[in-house]
């Protein structure tokens, strides 16, 4: 069988080489000026597109990014690239940025800029994700990281620095703390188990609206027989998850993530409860039946 070749998607155009395409002034380059999706590639297929697809659209809108592809195109675009470049335990990646310019500390108008668009696919390390299965630790950290966190923006240098933080110490993830409330994590969305009920922090300005998490909610928990309260809860307050029964984290490369311990504390009996179990088995059945 013929190696997979790498096959990159940008501007309309199918190019082999990233050096072709990269340009010194894009402002994804020289500001962070765009935002992305990280869509898991599973058994060959990309794994509810269409959310992520629908979450980018909201990303540009919020940024005044003007769309140049239609959702229809992400589709064929992401199969193209994925089948091209041969991987089937991996992710996608869209990228837009608002376009190539002069380093102007501005945001021009809608129209001043054409977006530049970049998908491609890259196999995934499966045992990184059997790994964290069974169990993670956690740091909490304040989160003064300001407005908009609800936007996946190429802007993602501080949730990059708290999660060094929390590696530094040997844990997955820090979960952040806003004025005692709970928000999310660095990398993920947080769900604590009370009473065998899921409670998860209600969609704000602080937090990414997870596409794993929205999927746990709207489908995976009912499946799984299990009772969840997300935008009519009260807020979940740091002292709620301390005492938890079960935590566990949602995030797209990772899927399902029970956390044992948060600032060296075990959560529960320190091990895997029952209820993110039931989350894990009915999840990896949404994943292997598939969902576009």
């Amino acid at each position: 069988m013929a190696e997979a070749k790498t096959t990159i998607y940008y501007n309309h155009n199918f190019y082999y080489d990233f050096s072709k395409i990269i340009s010194a002034d894009d402002r994804g380059l020289q500001f962070g000026d765009g935002c992305y999706e990280w869509i898991r590639v599973f058994q060959g297929h990309p794994f509810a597109l269409s959310y992520h697809v629908d979450r980018l659209y909201r990303s540009m809108r919020l940024l005044g990014i003007r769309p140049v592809t239609a959702p229809d195109e992400f589709t064929e675009i992401v199969e193209v690239v994925i089948e091209e470049t041969g991987v089937t335990e991996g992710y996608v990646k869209i990228i837009v940025t608002r376009g190539s310019g002069d380093h102007d500390f501005t945001i021009p108008s809608r129209n001043a800029l054409r977006p530049n668009v970049l998908v491609y696919a890259k196999p995934i390390n499966l045992d990184s994700i059997a790994k964290v299965q069974d169990g993670v630790k956690c740091i909490t950290m304040n989160d003064d990281r300001g407005h908009h966190c609800d936007i996946l923006s190429l802007n993602q240098l501080n949730n990059m620095m708290a999660r060094a933080e929390a590696q530094k110490k040997g844990c997955y993830d820090a979960i952040f703390i806003k004025d005692g409330l709970l928000t999310e994590a660095s990398h993920s969305n947080v769900c604590i188990v009370k009473a065998g009920v899921i409670w998860t922090p209600a969609k704000n300005e602080f937090m990414i609206p997870g596409i794993t998490r929205s999927l746990v909610l709207s489908r995976v928990a009912p499946t799984a027989g299990v009772t969840s309260i997300d935008d009519g809860a009260e807020p979940v307050r740091l002292d709620n998850m301390m005492d938890a029964e079960e935590v566990f984290l949602t995030n797209s490369q990772d899927g399902i993530v029970p956390v044992v311990a948060i600032d060296g504390k075990p959560i529960g009996d320190g091990k895997v409860g029952t209820v993110t179990r039931k989350i894990q088995e009915h999840y990896h059945h949404l994943m292997t039946d598939g969902l576009p």
